[in-house]
């Protein structure tokens, strides 16, 4: 295959491609912060309490 016919076929496919509107886009863009700060939120706990815990053990001399 021509280089010339690989990008014929490449813009014919992306013409074919369904973009998202800017509202699904900022839509899609809140739902993804939203979920990566409630992970992270969700670690940084999880990490408190073990953190929490492990100077407690270590106070302890177990």
């Amino acid at each position: 295959m021509s280089p010339v016919t690989f990008l014929r076929e490449v813009k014919q496919e992306l013409n074919r491609v369904t973009w998202p509107n800017r509202e699904e886009v900022v839509e899609g863009t809140i739902g993804v912060l939203t979920f990566t700060g409630i992970i992270a939120a969700y670690f940084w706990i999880i990490d408190m309490i073990f953190t929490k815990l492990l100077q407690f053990i270590i106070k302890q001399g177990v």
